[in-house]
């Protein structure tokens, strides 16, 4: 498939460079082949030969071109962690107002009280958007973790 893709493009890539030369010739060359037209496929032109450089641009061009296909077909839900298939529907998010008193750590304690409540506190002061400045105030609601 590959070597295919490679193909056409050279082949693309021969038409556009026949088309670009002009039609002028020299009459060392008119004469040199009499029966020729100055068009023809047998003229005395020589081949197209690509440089290393040319090869690994094309190569990387028809890389490039079939990975993008493939991601196309097969979609971005193919990536590490996307497309992940949720069950049933969603629960509301928990929340809890803080009370005179309390502190993120007894209130990580009893949201989920298996857990590290070094985790769990993180986990708030992430979901809250706590980060400059971790304290509490009484009457404030903070979202909590899914335990």
């Amino acid at each position: 498939m590959i070597k295919q893709l490679f193909e056409v493009v050279l082949a693309f890539c021969r038409r556009l460079l026949v088309e670009h030369r002009t039609g002028v010739r020299s009459k060392m060359h008119s004469t040199s082949r009499r029966g020729e037209m100055s068009g023809s496929p047998q003229s005395d032109r020589a081949p197209i030969r690509l440089t290393r450089r040319g090869r690994a641009v094309l190569v990387l061009f028809a890389a490039t071109v079939t990975l993008i296909c493939l991601w196309l077909t097969v979609g971005p839900g193919a990536s590490a962690g996307g497309g992940e298939a949720r069950t049933g529907p969603s629960k509301p998010a928990r929340t809890v107002v803080v009370e005179r008193g309390d502190t993120l750590w007894n209130i990580a304690a009893d949201v989920d009280p298996g857990a590290d409540p070094r985790v769990v506190v993180q986990r708030i002061i992430d979901l809250n958007g706590l980060g400059g400045d971790p304290t509490v105030q009484p009457g404030q609601e903070l979202r909590l973790p899914a335990s």
